[in-house]
């Protein structure tokens, strides 16, 4: 079972009414059970059965500083979509439900759930980024008091290699993820990535069933991100 997740810059829209094309193509190349979007339009990538989005940023109107709609040139912006090659059965409240996702799945692991989320959504720039942290926060506390399968995937901006702190929003956003994965029993599979700023966090009980992980697609390729993903077996 296959969980990756990129970052797609919005499919470059704001330039380019044409490479999210290429975007497709290479996703749909791909061999994943789950596939985590951010920053994200409504692709259609036929390797997958179902797909749920965030709730859409608010179209011609400015939203945290930036009208979206003039900014991609008319494309409906999500921050997250989870594609997936079987049903969800469950959504759980989340605290901002235009960043973040959570969707509970039915595999041969149990019933796990997949957190889709963004921290950083203007990178640095506060307050943004503090109240996306703290969400994240609150709502896997609460996810996992009521399933500890709790799988975190996304855009963290936050490398965890002590060398690249120049790749994260700040030492507290990182000291205050690695407390959260502590505390809900979690290890990180994407932290060893150079220059990672995507991961993709699972439970420690799970580490016997994973065979590996990898960049699928390097950064300037699709977007500005990495794309990365998990296998387990």
């Amino acid at each position: 079972m296959t969980f990756a997740t990129l970052n797609i810059d919005w499919a470059e829209k704001y330039k380019s009414a044409k490479h999210y094309k290429k975007v497709e193509q290479l996703l749909d190349e791909q061999e994943f059970d789950f596939l985590v979007l951010t920053e994200a339009i409504n692709l259609n990538l036929s390797s997958f059965n179902y797909k749920y989005f965030s709730d859409q940023i608010p179209a011609n109107t400015i939203y945290e500083s930036l009208n979206y709609t003039d900014y991609l040139k008319g494309e409906t912006a999500y921050r997250t979509i989870i594609y997936s090659k079987i049903p969800c059965v469950k959504r759980f409240n989340v605290n901002d439900d235009k960043t973040s996702l959570a969707l509970e799945f039915e595999t041969y692991l149990g019933n796990i759930v997949i957190y889709a989320t963004i921290i950083g959504t203007q990178y640095k720039k506060q307050p943004f980024a503090k109240k996306e942290l703290e969400n994240c926060i609150e709502d896997c506390e609460k996810i996992f008091a009521l399933n500890q399968n709790l799988i975190i995937v996304g855009d963290l901006n936050t490398s965890f290699q002590e060398n690249e702190k120049q790749y994260s929003i700040n030492s507290e956003t990182t000291e205050l993820l690695k407390d959260l994965f502590e505390s809900c029993n979690l290890v990180n599979t994407t932290d060893k990535l150079e220059k990672n700023i995507d991961h993709i966090i699972m439970p420690k009980h799970f580490q016997t069933n994973l065979i590996g992980n990898k960049v699928f697609v390097e950064k300037g390729i699709l977007s500005d991100h990495k794309g990365v993903v998990i296998t387990l077996e």
